[in-house]
């Protein structure tokens, strides 16, 4: 973000995100239990929007049922976007503030792995390794002025790059 965008409270939260960074230096996430709900949102896309975390899962077969195979899954899989999630052991950032780590890619399939699928329970579990290059922060706003920035000190970005890993069960709800 541009230094107009610096505030006393932008400048310690920033700070906050590089000491998590220099302590962490990985972004380590289980969210296996419990698994997660996602959606199927079309034909071929499922997601997930809760608990801070937001992700969607894309394919490009429209014919993916809950009795699929693990390898129907993985031969179809077409990408992965980690919209929103948590930063765990982030401590004492204003509660008005929405922070989550970046990806530098929208959407990407590189280091994705499918590890096991349960027809039983529609469970599909992942392992997400990947590079994210910043946090970006903001204070949700209620009216956004179309093509106007937003408010002095209701946004940020620290760029670092730093390692993700994730592991992910999906309640996959196929209707």
């Amino acid at each position: 973000m541009s230094d107009d965008q610096e505030t006393p409270e932008v400048a310690a939260i920033q700070a906050q995100l590089g000491s998590w960074l220099d302590s962490h230096r990985q972004l380590k996430l289980d969210l296996t239990n419990p698994p997660l709900d996602f959606k199927k949102i079309n034909n071929s896309i499922f997601n997930t929007d809760q608990n801070k975390v937001r992700i969607s899962i894309g394919f490009t077969s429209e014919n993916l049922t809950k009795n699929s195979s693990l390898e129907d899954f993985q031969s179809s899989f077409s990408f992965v976007a980690l919209d929103h999630l948590p930063i765990p052991d982030l401590h004492g950032i204003p509660s008005q503030w929405d922070i989550y780590p970046q990806t530098p890619m929208s959407s990407f399939s590189e280091g994705v792995t499918f590890e096991q699928y349960d027809p039983s329970t529609q469970i599909l579990q992942l392992n997400i390794e990947t590079r994210f290059f910043a946090f970006y922060g903001r204070i949700p706003q209620e009216h956004y002025i179309a093509d106007a920035g937003l408010p002095k000190g209701t946004c940020l970005q620290l760029r670092r790059d730093f390692e993700g890993s994730i592991k992910l069960r999906a309640k996959l709800h196929f209707e």
